[in-house]
């Protein structure tokens, strides 16, 4: 029996060691020559990043259309050498990733290498001077909530798992970590999770780490056709209760079954969960959607994924 366990301890060590990127073996999902791969599907998938212009040296706050609101300071920017930026138009391009449906389009995971975590939404930010890419130096980030909510919340940094699987996984580090939302001042009815100080761009999200009290259980997903594999196919989970969505990465060859296989992403029994499997295989697409389905103690799934189109995926990520 064969089993790849691609997440730890490969991505455990490339995370901690500064997020600069992570590798896989050379199975990498879509990593074939036809020109219907997932990382084509996932690129025209990507949400398209909204573009604001600020002004370098002055605080200015920008509101993205998902309602987070960034506040830039006099001395928010730097360049590659670290000297600050103090004049100059800065060019903002921003991704808003709130709803499940956008975090599988844009294959953003909220997991840490060893953890499922909790979302309060993603973004990820680019800043550049003409040609020239802009770094963090501090900024204010604030992210939108439907309700206020006592449940804590942190930033992490995020990193893809390699060049053709881009699937963002986020660190470990909670040192920024808030309490609550905070109440708006100029309406009683918006709340955000507010960070005073973020101190760098690229792929950044407001969550926490999940820890659910009772029994957990791994879930595994079995192909009724053994052409969908590891190769060709991504499995998503979606966790409806608290707003997050995490990939399968252990497969076995001999079974043709994917799982977590790690126990800290493990789903607690009796919780309700959507399973998304979307495969590129022969210059066709195809999908298999399972929605609400109950968790029970060592569930194994059966998956047949259908002839679909990349319209026919967008839709079915947004009826989720």
């Amino acid at each position: 029996m064969s089993t790849k366990k691609l997440l730890a301890p490969l991505l455990l060590l490339t995370l901690v060691a500064g997020l600069l990127g992570c590798s896989k073996d050379d199975a990498s999902l879509g990593s074939n020559s036809q020109i219907f791969t997932l990382k084509k599907l996932f690129e025209n998938l990507a949400t398209t990043p909204q573009v604001f212009m600020v002004s370098a040296g002055q605080t200015q706050t920008i509101t993205g259309a998902s309602g987070t609101r960034i506040t830039f300071r006099p001395q928010s920017f730097k360049d590659a050498s670290g000297a600050i930026i103090t004049s100059g138009t800065i060019k903002i391009e921003l991704v808003e990733i709130y709803k499940p449906n956008e975090m599988i389009a844009n294959r953003v995971n909220t997991v840490t290498p060893t953890q499922l975590l909790t979302s309060g939404g993603s973004v990820h930010i680019k800043a550049t001077q003409g040609n020239n890419e802009v770094q963090a130096n501090s900024y204010k980030i604030e992210f939108k909530q439907p309700a206020y909510s006592g449940n804590p919340m942190a930033l992490f940094k995020g990193a893809p798992l390699s060049a053709e699987d881009p699937t963002i996984i986020w660190g470990n580090d909670t040192s920024g970590t808030v309490r609550n939302t905070v109440k708006d001042t100029a309406s009683e009815n918006l709340f955000f999770y507010a960070f005073d100080t973020c101190t760098s761009f690229n792929w950044i999200n407001c969550d926490y780490f999940y820890n659910s009290p009772g029994t957990k259980t791994d879930v595994s997903l079995v192909a009724t056709d053994s052409t969908f594999n590891r190769n060709n196919t991504q499995v998503f989970v979606v966790f409806p209760a608290i707003n997050s969505v995490a990939s399968m990465y252990t497969y076995n060859t001999t079974t043709h079954t994917f799982s977590f296989g790690m126990p800290g992403y493990f789903i607690p029994v009796g919780s309700s969960i959507h399973i998304v499997i979307i495969s590129a295989k022969n210059n066709s697409y195809y999908m298999d959607v399972q929605k609400n389905i109950t968790v029970t103690n060592g569930m194994s799934l059966n998956y047949t994924p259908a002839l679909t189109t990349q319209a026919g995926v967008r839709d079915a990520l947004q009826n989720l």
